[in-house]
């Protein structure tokens, strides 16, 4: 696994050892300790205070929920200067009588929840996202239920009681499963009042009750969603729209024997299309549509100074891109991209994609090269957007020469 970016990441991945994705991540809850100071690194209530104080929580999507219901936004948010902003002293009169925050997707506005979400994502190979719950006192945000994804529940700052029932059907998704809570398994399988530091695994369809533990509790569920045999379906039948049998029209007019053998044709050509693509090719497929986050890293994406040998380099793909060696090429793809680069240039790109962040002159370093010649291909890359560079400026014997 290439090395991860947080401390928080580190320690988890430690603590989960390595079967963890193999045999404990769909059939039981997992339970680990970590040091408390690793959360607050990723998140805390400063953190929470600066996104608040700057009226909006955008393109994160940011809730109030109440005895399992989300309230309107009229009451905690006003216009003022034509934005929709908040307003903190509703805000704060709705919480201080039992209502829960919630910011879904944080990772997308807060630097060290995404690369902690990130390390969730290179430690289960799924994509992930990170939520956040506030609570007060013992307020319940939502009745027991259960949740279509996997998750890692972990507490930061406060207390949070938790009961996990167990899953009432086997792995339900978005498009199928009975959530009405009703159906939550009255036996307890896991009881414990998380304090910081704690780390729960939750499955996907197992049914949990949550109260606050009866101060404050501030705690982020990374969500990971594994694939299923729906998604490898929806992938075969887009692997064969070069069939003309499936992108055809349906006899809608004919009759029935018509619209049955018509039927049995697409069945036929899809069961063929599906026993030529196994479930490997699907997990490759995914990994060369992986992509990473659209970072910017100025002022390099822009001025055309090469990096020093004092700059960070940091790969942008989450998870490691496909390398392939071809003739006297060595072609990088990711997101659906490929990049190709002379051949001499595998070991960069080795060492890279082990280390993640790197400097230049540790790069040279370790390839031998000059680093000079290490900026040279940092720049391209920087182009490519395969990596983001950060840290000193170039020096003036440094930049390119003028054209």
């Amino acid at each position: 696994m290439t090395t991860l970016a947080s401390r928080f990441g580190r320690a988890l991945s430690d603590e989960l050892g390595g079967d963890f994705a193999a045999h404990q991540v769909g059939n039981e809850v997992v339970f680990k300790h970590l040091d408390p100071a690793l959360l607050e690194e990723c998140f805390s209530w400063e953190g929470l205070n600066e996104i608040l104080s700057r009226g909006s929580a955008e393109p994160a999507e940011f809730l109030l929920y109440a005895d399992g219901r989300a309230l309107s936004e009229h009451r905690y948010m006003v216009t003022r200067g034509g934005r929709r902003v908040f307003d903190l002293s509703k805000m704060f009169a709705l919480m201080r009588s039992g209502a829960s925050l919630i910011i879904d997707s944080l990772d997308r506005i807060h630097p060290g929840v995404r690369v902690a979400t990130d390390d969730i994502m290179r430690i289960t190979g799924e994509n992930s996202a990170c939520n956040l719950f506030v609570t007060f006192d013992d307020a319940q945000a939502f009745p027991s239920h259960f949740d279509e994804v996997d998750t890692f529940v972990v507490q930061v700052l406060g207390t949070k009681r938790w009961q996990i029932h167990g899953p009432s059907e086997e792995f339900p998704l978005p498009e199928y499963g009975d959530s009405d809570p009703v159906n939550c398994p009255e036996s307890v399988l896991f009881e414990r009042t998380l304090v910081p530091g704690d780390v729960i695994h939750v499955p996907r369809g197992w049914w949990h009750t949550v109260r606050g533990g009866g101060e404050t509790s501030l705690h982020l569920t990374f969500t990971f969603t594994r694939r299923t045999g729906y998604d490898w379906l929806r992938w075969v039948t887009r692997q064969a729209l070069s069939r003309v049998e499936i992108r055809g029209s349906l006899d809608r007019a004919g009759t029935p024997e018509a619209q049955q053998a018509q039927a049995e044709r697409i069945l036929e050509v899809f069961l063929a299309e599906a026993k030529s693509l196994p479930l490997g090719e699907f997990f490759a497929a995914e990994r060369r549509g992986s992509g990473g986050r659209d970072l910017a890293s100025l002022p390099w994406n822009v001025m055309k100074a090469r990096p020093s040998g004092d700059t960070v380099v940091e790969l942008v793909p989450v998870l490691p891109p496909v390398v392939q060696v071809e003739a006297d090429q060595v072609v990088v793809t990711t997101a659906d991209q490929s990049f190709a680069l002379p051949a001499a240039y595998l070991a960069f790109i080795e060492i890279l994609i082990e280390e993640r962040r790197i400097t230049v002159a540790e790069l040279a370093d370790r390839t031998g090269s000059p680093v000079g010649s290490v900026s040279a291909l940092v720049s391209a890359l920087l182009q490519s957007r395969l990596v983001t560079v950060s840290g000193e400026r170039a020096s003036r014997t440094e930049r390119e020469p003028a054209r």
